[in-house]
Parts: structure tokens; C-alpha cells; sequence
């Protein structure tokens, strides 16, 4: 089973395989594990309760869980003390539920502190709830909780492409490579030269100019990683987690001299630990060595950046840590013709970030970067050939055709489709995700069906099986019996059998053609 991502808690950890699916383990206190109970798991085990979802990402916090799913909703589950859970109060929760508020916003990143949440959306809006002692939430105030998701005012003008939280703290990183940081300043883990707390975002003066390209925030410290592959730290140093050799704290970011001429890729912070990746893949611990979390064999602090020699000869892609464990992914050996083991050429699995994603989804439809164009209900739309070739394979069939219409310049014409459909067809290819409204959820059945993405078609059938209800299932029953679409006509029509009472008095029953209405009747027990 192919593992895409994964994310540590306090005592739990979170996995998120290739085919969209969640497994968690450990700790199951406050239900963070998401499987309807409080109980301890030794083993990995399939979330049921996401089941039909494709997730897309998945973070953890001290005692809470959240996950994206494919269409950008947000689903959280564990301790709901502070309201950090976002369901407008402090209950908790141990299966996963959608957090309502942000129902037609598409999340593309999240990141868990111990008291709060924040989202990133696709269009780089910030949005944070919790606890807002010490500045925690960053929305000025700082008495009682914020109860469901609010837009960071303070960054309303910025574009954020990268966040991070631990502890109490909250960071975060904008397409301009400005660095904000908020919450409790204690230790200087905000980077501003001070301890002070900060009740709303400001800016890290300091790595004006430094090209930074991540922010990872620890439980008492804080770490940047910059565009040339140098890791900047403050806050905290009593553990030795800032990695310079001493158990100093630093009000201000500090190049780690130790790691200067090593090019990293990513770091990431625990509560006293700290963790970096190289372009290698090899990896560097430092800090609290407490419960083996550095993995050098021993539970010793450590003041500077040492290699992990287990993992010496891997090829690590992706770390991750909190407060007692660390973890990595390691790109498997590839194969030979001969039979033999090959690693794979170091850095071949970046990981991909929100910004990327929003780039590539920014290109859907712009002229500037593409080299054929279609033609949908008299509407021009634009894209590039390479993209749709290697995502799709009726495009690749249709570009090898020689067909007239696939020379350079000429127009494709698409018939019967709607100009919204093929803008989601095209924003699945060039992201791998889509925000499904139920509205074009038949069409692009259809679509997806045509154009063979069999994972995008299954999207479609979960989100009208989660979507459907009383008001709207006898229109998608008639749209889709009137589209020839056998697949979602039986959902609509295994609704309405189950819930007639009560949508036979609705207003919707009226679309309901004569002969469905006889064909729900002689499906009725």
C-alpha cells in the first residue's frame, strides 16, 4: 500500500495512503484516532467513517485529528476543548464530521496546535479558530474561544501558500516569501526579538530577503527553511532544539551554522526536538532525545544537528514529529530490468505543496500557458497538451490521432458538454482535485466517464451520496434519468424509496416525471 503523507500527535500518528484513505494508531484518547471510540490501537486501522472520501491531506494536533477531502471540505475529530474542532462548540467528537462553516470554501492546507485549528484556502485565505488566550486564534482579542472558523483579517491581503502550529503558536508563509508568526511569544518563538505575545499576525522583519520557502512551528520553537536550503531557528533552546550548540533561546532567527553547505528540503519541529531533511534524503535529529525520538539510539540531548545513520542508504522523502515520536517516509528501491534493487536518485519525491497546487490550478484556462485550444458551447478554453496527454489517456489517444483538429492552432470543438463541466474536468487533471457542487455532479459523471477518470467519476457518486437530501433528490433523479445516467439515477432513486413520506410532500416531487413517479411506486415495499 502506497503511502502519501504522514502526521504525528501527541501519542498518535496519521497516515494517508495514494488511494485516498486514513489510517490511524496509538493514543485514542478524546477519540483523536477517529474510530467511535476512546480506545488504544497498536496497529494501523482504516478510518471507516471516511470511507467513500479521497482525502487529500491530513494533520494532527496535541489531542485532535483533520483531514481534506478531495473536494476541499474539512473534517475534524478528537478533543473539542477551546472549540479548536470548529463545530461551534467544545464537544468533542471520535469519528470524523465535517466542519459546516467552510462548506464552499476549498481547503488546501491545515495545520493543529494544541488549542486551535487553521485552514488555508485555494484562493490563500487564512482562517483559525480555538483558543484566543495569548493571541493563540490571531484575530486581536484575547478572551474565550473562537467557536467556528474566521478569516484572519490581518492577512485578508495576502496570499498564503504555507502554515504551520504547535503548541500555541502559529505560523505562516505568503507567495511574497513574508514570513507571519502569532500567539504566545514566550521564549521568543516568534522570531520578532522579543518574547512578547502577539494577538494577531505580524511580520518575521528579520527574514525579509531570505527567500524562505517553509515554516515549521514547534511547542516552544520555531524553524524556517529558506530557498538556497539553509534552516533558520528561534524560541526555545533548552533542549539543545535550536541545533547551535548550545541550550541558549534565540528572540530572533539564527542560521544553524552546523547545517550551513547541507542543502535541505524540509524540516520539521517537535515540542523539544527537532528534525531535517535533506535533498539527499538523509535526515539530521537534534534536542530532547527523550523516548528514542532522535533515533540515534539513546535518549541523550543533543545541542547540534547529527545524521540518523539508520537511515543511511534510504532514501527518506517526508518527515514528520511532535512531542514523543518522529517518523519518515522512505521512497522505495526501484527495480532493474536485470531483477536487482536500485535506489531511486535522491529528491525524486518532493513533497508538493499548497502553493504548487494553487499555481497549477491557476493555469487552468490561461492563455499564456497553453499550446491548443478548445472550443466548449462557443467559448474558447485553454490549455497545454503535455498535462492532459499525461493525465488522461483519451487525450493522449486523441493528440496521437493526426486528426485535423489536433494541429497546432486549430480548434478543438467539445459538443455536448457544459462550459463549467470542462473547467472541472481540466482542473482535476492539472491539480488531481476538484470542488464538486452537486449542481454539475451528474454532468461530470458523465464526463469523467468519457474521459476514463474512473477516480474522479467515484468522487462524483460520494459527494451526491453525501449531499442528497429531502429538498434536492427528486431533481437529480429526473436530471439524471434524463441524462441516461444509470449509476446516479439508482442513488437518487434509493433515496427517495427509503425517505417517500416525507419527500412526496415536498416541492420536488413535481419534477418528478409520471413514469419515474410509477417507477418509485413499484419500488416502494
Amino acid at each position: 500500500m502506497g503511502v502519501k503523507q504522514i502526521a504525528c500527535g501527541s501519542g498518535h500518528t496519521v497516515v494517508l495512503t495514494g488511494e485516498g484513505e486514513v489510517y490511524t494508531w496509538g493514543r485514542g484518547d478524546d477519540g483523536r484516532l477517529g474510530h467511535g471510540d476512546n480506545g488504544w490501537k497498536y496497529v494501523p486501522r482504516l478510518t471507516h467513517s471516511l470511507t467513500g472520501q479521497v482525502v487529500t491531506h491530513v494533520t494532527c494536533g496535541s489531542y485532535h485529528t483533520a483531514a481534506v477531502s478531495s473536494n476541499g471540505d474539512l473534517y475534524t475529530w478528537g478533543g473539542g476543548m477551546y472549540g479548536k474542532l470548529g463545530h461551534g462548540n467544545e464537544s468533542g467528537h471520535s469519528t470524523p464530521r465535517r466542519v459546516e462553516t467552510l462548506v464552499g470554501l476549498s481547503i488546501v492546507d491545515i495545520a493543529c496546535g494544541s488549542r486551535h485549528t487553521a485552514v488555508v484556502t485555494n484562493k490563500g485565505c487564512l482562517y483559525t479558530w480555538g483558543d484566543k488566550e495569548n493571541g493563540v486564534a490571531g484575530h486581536g482579542d484575547t478572551e474565550g474561544h473562537q467557536y467556528t472558523p474566521k478569516l484572519l483579517e490581518r492577512l485578508s491581503g495576502k496570499k498564503v501558500v504555507q502554515l504551520s502550529a504547535c503548541g500555541f503558536h502559529t505560523g505562516c508563509l505568503t507567495d511574497i516569501g513574508e514570513v507571519y508568526t502569532w500567539g504566545e511569544g514566550k521564549f521568543g518563538r516568534l522570531g520578532h526579538g522579543a518574547e512578547r505575545n502577539c494577538h494577531s499576525p505580524r511580520l518575521v522583519e528579520s527574514l525579509l530577503g531570505k527567500r524562505p520557502i517553509q515554516i515549521a512551528c514547534g511547542g516552544f520553537h520555531s524553524a524556517v527553511v529558506t530557498q538556497d536550503g539553509k534552516m533558520f531557528t528561534f524560541g526555545g533552546g533548552e533542549h539543545g532544539q535550536l541545533g547551535h550548540g548550545d541550550k541558549v533561546n534565540k528572540v530572533k532567527p539564527t542560521l544553524v551554522q552546523a547545517l550551513d553547505g547541507i542543502f535541505l528540503q524540509q524540516i520539521t519541529c517537535g515540542w523539544s526536538h527537532s528534525v531535517a531533511l535533506t535533498s539527499k534524503g538523509e535526515v539530521y535529529t537534534w534536542g530532547n532525545g527523550d523516548h528514542g525520538k532522535l533515533g540515534h539510539g539513546s535518549g541523550k540531548k543533543v545541542s547540534t544537528p547529527q545524521l540518523v545513520e539508520k537511515l543511511v542508504g534510504q532514501n527518506v522523502v517526508r518527515v514528520a514529529s511532535y512531542n514523543e515520536h518522529t517518523a519518515c517516509l522512505i521512497e522505495p528501491h526501484s527495480v532493474t530490468s536485470t531483477g536487482g534493487s536500485r535506489r531511486a536518485a535522491p529528491g525524486t519525491m518532493v513533497p508538493v505543496c499548497a502553493g504548487f497546487l494553487h499555481d497549477m490550478g491557476e493555469m487552468v484556462n490561461d492563455e499564456e500557458y497553453s499550446d491548443v485550444t478548445f472550443v466548449v458551447e462557443g467559448r474558447p478554453v485553454y490549455a497545454l497538451r503535455a498535462i492532459l496527454a499525461k493525465r488522461c489517456e483519451h487525450f493522449a489517444a486523441m493528440f496521437r490521432s493526426g486528426m485535423r483538429e489536433c494541429e497546432e492552432g486549430a480548434e478543438i470543438p467539445i459538443p455536448n458538454m457544459s462550459y463549467p463541466v470542462f473547467l472541472l474536468i481540466l482542473e482535476y487533471l492539472y491539480t488531481d482535485s476538484v470542488k464538486i457542487e452537486l449542481e454539475h455532479a451528474v454532468e461530470l459523471y458523465i464526463a469523467s466517464d468519457l474521459y476514463q477518470l474512473s477516480t474522479l467519476r467515484d468522487m462524483c457518486c460520494v459527494v451526491v451520496r453525501r449531499s442528497i437530501g429531502s429538498e434536492n433528490a427528486a431533481y437529480l433523479l429526473q436530471s439524471a434519468s434524463e441524462a441516461h445516467c444509470h449509476v446516479m439515477k439508482d442513488i437518487a432513486m434509493e433515496y427517495i424509496v427509503a425517505n417517500f413520506d416525507v419527500i412526496s410532500k415536498s416541492d420536488g416531487i413535481k419534477a418528478v416525471s409520471h413514469g419515474l413517479l410509477l417507477e418509485i411506486l413499484s419500488l416502494r415495499p
